[in-house]
């Protein structure tokens, strides 16, 4: 079964390429070398709404820069999401990246 080096995860026999992050699968998996890296998250942005948060997640990860969601909102136990909810929304991203994670929250969410 192949394998993807970067996200190391397993795909069915004839898919030659990873289609999370386009890297070419390989039939064995490198030995980790070290420990994992941990992340220090931090506070980038409160939003009024998960939609927002979603938003902003999505154009992060594709960044590269690791982030979370956190909060209580109502519009992900109804399963939708508004630009308005009575809960705090926050991301958080990895300390490292946050002058750039700042720069992006600016560019998709201007003063919101």
């Amino acid at each position: 079964m192949p394998f993807c080096p970067n996200c190391r995860f397993e795909y069915q026999e004839g898919i030659e390429v990873c289609p999370d992050c386009g890297t070419d699968l390989v039939e064995e998996l490198p030995e980790e070398s070290g420990p994992l890296e941990t992340v220090e998250f931090v506070l980038l942005k409160d939003l009024p709404s998960r939609l927002y948060a979603e938003m902003l997640k999505g154009a992060l990860e594709k960044e590269g820069i690791a982030c979370v969601v956190k909060g209580d909102d109502v519009g992900s136990m109804l399963g939708t999401y508004a630009t308005t909810s009575p809960f705090s929304v926050t991301v958080w991203v990895d300390r490292n990246k946050l002058f750039k994670a700042k720069s992006i929250a600016q560019q998709i969410l201007g003063d919101i």
